[in-house]
């Protein structure tokens, strides 16, 4: 047992997709005041601007990069990262006997648990926090902003077979009780908060879990991280593949734009029938072993996914495309899109 309030390293491991970016931002955002507030959040210089403040050590315990860090850091050689030495980086300057320290990393995966409980000091007490939401609206979410980044560029029900079928480490495979096993196994603890009842107070949230002291007057941020609507993802799903990076950011660009002049901002899913079925299938027995080892057998709704795709919360990808309104949109996008590159590829041609 932990004492309470008692310093301690604090390991939020995600899940991607359930408020973590705007977690580990208001961690940042006054660093001074929290720590005067016995909780430290340190920061690794050379990855400075990621707002989880242990990704890099995710990332070298992983050796697989997305894409979206080896676009950002180009010049950082991930097999040449040693864990070891980032730990000793992050925990340097840490007050071991005055302050908590918070390690933050959406990244982090399930098998890194062990490797982990080897590479922290022993002697420190440590609570690991780890967020989740029902698979079907966490799939949607982390299926839209994979596509936003050019992470993946595949239909949703083969992202929904990946997710179901494979055990890999670039992807976050949605099993949460795998995730809290894992953890609890290699810590003693592993506190899961449910994203959808905490969403209005997802710092509070993080804090309790924690068992930290609330901090007053702390600078709150803007929440928010805009989604692509449903054109938006449907334009960018149909574009030819492979794309260069700089092209599909000017892509994306111009389907926000026509977005706005549009006036269209819907986000809808595009799971089917059948997804919905396989998610059942794979993850409903894990989610109840889930909710029975945190003795919340009767709270099933937390975890329950919804059984068709039937109301209007779900759009067909066909149907969609072979719209009128679809036809117009594109084509405004498209337009778009021809000016902006003419005008890129014209700047560009004098910057020679």
């Amino acid at each position: 047992m932990i004492a309470e309030n008692s310093p301690r390293i604090v390991l939020h491991v995600g899940a991607p997709k359930t408020a973590s970016t705007y977690l580990q931002r208001r961690l940042r955002a006054d660093p001074n005041h929290l720590r005067k507030h016995r909780i430290y959040v340190p920061v690794l210089p050379v990855v400075a601007e990621v707002a989880g403040n242990a990704k890099l050590l995710a990332t070298a315990l992983s050796r697989k990069p997305s894409l979206t860090f080896q676009r950002a850091f180009p010049g950082i050689d991930v097999s040449a990262l040693e864990p070891t030495r980032l730990i000793a980086e992050l925990l340097r300057d840490w007050r071991a006997d005055l302050e908590s320290v918070v390690l933050s990393a959406e990244n982090f995966r399930p098998n890194h648990a062990g490797r982990l409980r080897e590479l922290l000091p022993e002697t420190a007490p440590c609570v690991v926090v780890l967020f989740v939401r029902r698979q079907d609206r966490w799939i949607d979410s982390y299926f839209n902003q994979m596509v936003k980044t050019n992470e993946i560029n595949e239909d949703i029900s083969t992202f929904v077979a990946r997710l179901c079928d494979t055990d890999g480490e670039r992807l976050c495979r949605p099993d949460w009780f795998a995730h809290y096993q894992a953890w609890h196994d290699a810590f003693g603890n592993c506190k899961i908060v449910f994203y959808d009842e905490v969403a209005s107070d997802v710092f509070g949230a993080f804090i309790t879990a924690s068992g930290l002291e609330p901090v007053p007057d702390l600078i709150d941020i803007d929440p928010a991280q805009v989604s692509l609507n449903v054109y938006e993802l449907a334009y960018l799903l149909g574009l030819k593949t492979p794309i260069d990076y700089p092209d599909f950011l000017l892509r994306r660009a111009a389907s926000e734009k026509a977005s706005r002049r549009l006036g269209l901002h819907e986000t809808r899913s595009l799971l089917s029938n059948a997804d919905l079925e396989r998610l059942r299938n794979r993850f409903e027995a894990s989610n109840q072993r889930l909710l029975t080892a945190l003795g919340r057998n009767k709270d099933s709704t937390l975890l329950e996914l919804d059984v068709n795709a039937a109301s209007d919360a779900y759009c067909d990808l066909k149907k969609l495309h072979a719209s009128e309104s679809y036809a117009r949109y594109r084509e405004l996008a498209d337009a778009i899109y021809t000016r902006r590159n003419r005008r890129h590829r014209f700047r560009s041609f004098f910057k020679r």
